[in-house]
């Protein structure tokens, strides 16, 4: 049955409006633009956006719209430690060129026409920043995209596992990046927790996935599942039709007839 192949932030977004967590964690952000639409989505969520790189960290934090809508940016790595660690950050060699500015990485990577800055960053574990700052939040969800550091975020929620019960993360599924783990790796340190894989991007090496808790999905296992097909065939609208009406407390059922 499962893994169920679809476009997966779409998934996700259905399956943050069944879950409602109470803490949103969006690391990696880059631009926030997915925290916008988490903190839409649930409303009565906290949000906090984790990103490393210090260029795209300046430009959300003279976000108006990051600011209005009460979402925490935080310039800091997610690990499996604490303390100062390295960060590579890239861009092109020629001026005026355009790059993805999702590409930086705590792993350094060679590029054609790209050059690296090395920078010092605050690293942080997922528990211990939880247990520290968000101690009542006992419903979160996770959404990583952390260029070849999936399997050490995945390590620091290690002490509030049992808290987490949706994680959208980038997975490679062979090496990219020198020495990282991949998509096997990250899997059996899932199932470890008590994570199950649910769904997956189409794309073959680097792709994203969705892991939910097991004993979640045992409790919700119509729900989840319908909704994960709704997604597979219409996701882009099911989408925008549960931020449409997140203020009208659309419930499951009337989702169903709707589609």
């Amino acid at each position: 049955m499962f893994p169920i192949i679809l476009r997966t932030k779409y998934a996700f977004h259905t399956l943050l409006w069944l879950l409602e967590p109470d803490l949103i964690l969006d690391v990696g952000s880059m631009d926030g633009s997915d925290s916008k639409k988490f903190i839409k989505l649930i409303p009565k969520a906290n949000v906090v956006a984790f990103e490393g790189n210090p260029n795209n960290y300046r430009e959300m934090c003279t976000d108006i719209d990051l600011q209005k809508l009460g979402i925490r940016v935080e310039h800091r790595l997610v690990s499996n430690q604490v303390g100062n660690r390295s960060f590579f950050i890239q861009r092109p060699i020629i001026a005026n060129t355009k790059s993805n500015r999702g590409t930086s990485s705590v792993i350094r990577r060679s590029e054609q026409d790209m050059e690296t800055e090395e920078v010092s960053i605050d690293a942080v574990r997922i528990d211990s920043f939880l247990t520290q700052e968000y101690s009542n939040k006992k419903c979160v969800a996770i959404w990583a995209d952390v260029e070849g550091h999936a399997y050490e975020a995945l390590e620091g929620i290690h002490e509030v596992q049992d808290h987490v019960y949706v994680i959208h993360i980038e997975v490679e599924t062979q090496e990219i990046w020198p020495g990282q783990k991949i998509e096997s790796d990250i899997l059996a340190l899932a199932k470890s927790m008590g994570f199950i894989l649910i769904a997956h991007g189409a794309h073959k090496i680097q792709r994203d996935i969705i892991l939910i808790k097991e004993c979640w999905y045992n409790a919700n296992r119509g729900k989840i599942l319908t909704l994960l097909h709704i997604s597979k065939w219409v996701g882009p609208l099911l989408s925008k039709m549960l931020l449409a009406n997140r203020r009208a407390g659309l419930t499951y059922r009337a989702l169903l007839k709707i589609h």
